[in-house]
């Protein structure tokens, strides 16, 4: 839970920055770029996160990695930040706290999208507009295929989880057949 209003407090400050700048968009863009960077390189990572290293040689190593990545010079002060006050640690969590008030601000919920088989962008937008219908606001589809789910869709919205799978269904019989 502290982690969580840790990530939460550097997130809205690093936001209210981006808006004040219009950089919104990119300072998303450059999390993102560098979440996944550190996330590759474990040696990276347990550098910039371990008390054990001089913060002067942290700073040299990052400053190193954010100059070829040419990211923002906001996005490099607020690394340096990180590193200053010892909460590297929580940066991925600042990154996804950064897209959930992101989303927030301009009114749209990310909704996770199961199919047990590929499907087409038609589809994909059909299923983003009905769940809008259903919570009310502008729905962002992230899709992913899981063929244990036998047929159907299990779609996750704002914590709520609606399971239109046939597996959910065979299961829901056994239960059934059960009692």
């Amino acid at each position: 839970m502290r982690s969580e209003l840790i990530a939460n407090r550097y997130a809205k400050a690093l936001f209210e920055l981006a808006r004040e700048e219009g950089k919104e968009e990119e300072f998303l863009t450059e999390l993102d770029a560098l979440v996944k960077i550190i996330g590759e390189s474990e040696d990276l990572k347990s550098i910039l996160e371990s008390p054990l290293y001089d913060l002067f040689l942290k700073k040299k190593i990052l400053n190193s990695v954010t100059s070829r990545m040419e990211l923002s010079q906001y996005i490099s002060r607020f690394l340096d930040l990180l590193l200053e006050k010892d909460r590297f640690s929580y940066l991925g969590d600042i990154y996804k706290a950064y897209i959930e008030i992101m989303d927030e601000a301009s009114g749209k919920v990310r909704a996770k999208i199961v199919t047990a088989i590929e499907i087409d962008n038609r589809e994909v937008e059909e299923i983003s507009e009905a769940l809008s219908r259903v919570i009310k606001k502008k729905v962002s589809p992230e899709v992913s295929v899981d063929p244990s789910l036998i047929g159907g869709i299990v779609a996750e919205v704002q914590g709520m989880v609606y399971d239109g799978s046939i597996k959910k269904q065979l299961e829901k019989i056994k239960q059934t057949i059960k009692r």
